[in-house]
């Protein structure tokens, strides 16, 4: 920062001429300033000014602006976030065993650790024909939640099978954002 003010300096004294009074430089235009009217030099000094006023005003009001929430934005953000918890749980080996094993309460304490608090779920989980697989429900937050939301995110994971056994079941992850 020092060196770059040094420089700055030295070149606005250059610019002046060294502090000559001949027509070189700044000191010239001053001389001259009386001579030819004021008026040209005082509308590019606040032709500057304005603009200088309009870009900070611009920064510093874009710094304070909120953007308004698109359905599709909520969306598209809710199933990106489940279906990263649903990979990462499978990536674990968690997810097949918690569904082929039917520990429900596993998967309803793994799903709400996973994902931001104030994101509601409720998980569906089907077999091979489409049937419901699950005798309890697995969720976090009221049904009417759901209805009442206009932003319900849906996020369908596959889970093959468990140890050997082939035995497909279909996920149903349904978020909300309170």
């Amino acid at each position: 920062m020092l060196p770059m003010c040094f420089g700055i300096m030295v070149a606005v004294i250059v610019c002046m001429g060294l502090g000559r009074r001949d027509k070189c430089g700044v000191w010239y235009m001053l001389g001259r300033w009386g001579k030819r009217g004021k008026q040209g030099q005082v509308r590019v000094i606040e032709v500057v000014m304005a603009s200088l006023i309009i870009v900070f005003a611009v920064a510093f009001i874009d710094l304070f602006a909120l953007t308004p929430v698109s359905p599709k934005y909520e969306s598209s953000e809710l199933e990106k976030i489940g279906f990263n918890v649903l990979r990462d749980l499978d990536g674990e080996k968690v997810l097949a065993r918690f569904v082929n094993n039917a520990e429900w309460e596993n998967m309803t304490a793994a799903l709400a650790a996973s994902l931001p608090t104030d994101v509601y779920f409720n998980l569906t989980v089907f077999d091979a024909a489409g049937n419901i697989v699950n005798d309890q429900a697995i969720g976090y937050g009221a049904a009417r939640v759901f209805s009442n939301s206009p932003y319900v995110a849906s996020v369908t994971y596959v889970v093959p099978g468990y140890q050997m056994v082939y035995r497909p079941r279909v996920l149903v992850l349904q978020l909300v954002r309170s």
